[in-house]
Formats: structure tokens, C-alpha cells, sequence
């Protein structure tokens, strides 16, 4: 097996895994509505987001936020897998940037599926400010898009060397 498909399959699996057993332990342990400090800054928060992508499309209708939910994430993942397909084998942190978006994306798309609004379960605070609620597979798509943000400008500039 090529070692991009084994990097697929891991990792995307540890991300649904992590993402999913999270959600549950909030599920199962934190009452819907509220927040329990964790590392100060860090808060465990059990909140349903009904939104989609920090809650960017909640004031839509009904019908638009479903057509959101399903058909954008459905497209997605569908790219990512046909560009991923195509990547050289020596094109390793484009694979392990595609592999923890499409993980972060089947995560979120198992919530949608499952119960309607994704569980968000962790949320920031510093002093009097804090960040929109996320969850693990949040974390691994902005990871992801990171390492395909910071590769793209890697490129460039080595492309501008040569």
C-alpha cells in the first residue's frame, strides 16, 4: 500500500476516533447548556451548533442551512479525495494537510447525520474574551488548512529561487 493511502486511512481514523469519542464523553458527562473549566483557559462546553462553520449561516432558512450541510461538506470531501489521489507520493505534507481536513470533515458530517447540529465541546477564554465553541474536528480541518496555507507559501518562494 502506498504510504499516502496508510497516512490517509491512520490518521483521518485517529481524527474521527478522537472527535468522536470526545462528543460522546461530553455527551455522556457534561449537562447540555453548560461549561466546566478545564485548564483556565480552556472550558469543556456541551453546546449544539446549528450552524454551520461557526455558526456563518444560522440566520438562513431551514431548507438553504440543509442544502449547506449536505451538499457543501458532500463536495469537499469528494475534492479532497480526487486531489489526493493525484499527489505525487513524495507530496507528504499536502497528503497529511488533505487527510486531517477530510478526517475534521467526516466528523462533523457524522454529527450532522446522527443528531442535526454538530457538538461543539471546548472553547477558549482569556480573561473577559473567549472563542466560539469547537470540537476536535474543527481543530483538524483549521490544522489542516494551515499546513496547505503554509506549504502553498513554502512553494512559492522556492519556485521564486529557482
Amino acid at each position: 500500500m502506498k504510504q499516502k493511502y496508510l497516512i490517509l486511512f491512520s490518521l483521518s481514523g485517529l481524527i474521527i476516533c478522537l472527535d468522536q469519542l470526545t462528543k460522546l464523553w461530553v455527551r455522556t458527562h457534561v449537562p447540555e447548556g453548560s461549561q466546566t473549566p478545564w485548564l483556565g483557559w480552556m472550558w469543556v462546553t456541551h453546546h449544539r451548533n446549528k450552524g454551520f462553520a461557526l455558526n456563518i449561516i444560522q440566520s438562513l432558512p431551514p431548507a438553504i442551512q440543509n442544502l449547506f450541510f449536505i451538499a457543501i461538506p458532500a463536495f469537499a470531501l469528494f475534492l479532497i479525495i480526487l486531489i489526493f489521489i493525484k499527489l505525487r507520493d513524495n507530496q507528504m505534507l499536502t497528503s497529511l494537510a488533505l487527510t486531517s481536513i477530510l478526517g475534521g470533515a467526516v466528523g462533523n458530517m457524522i454529527d450532522r447525520f446522527e443528531f442535526g447540529p454538530v457538538l461543539d465541546v471546548l472553547q477558549l477564554r482569556f480573561g473577559a474574551n473567549s472563542s466560539a465553541a469547537f470540537n476536535i474536528a474543527d481543530i483538524a480541518i483549521i490544522i489542516g488548512v494551515g499546513i496547505v496555507f503554509i506549504n502553498t507559501v513554502i512553494q512559492q518562494r522556492l519556485e521564486k529561487k529557482s
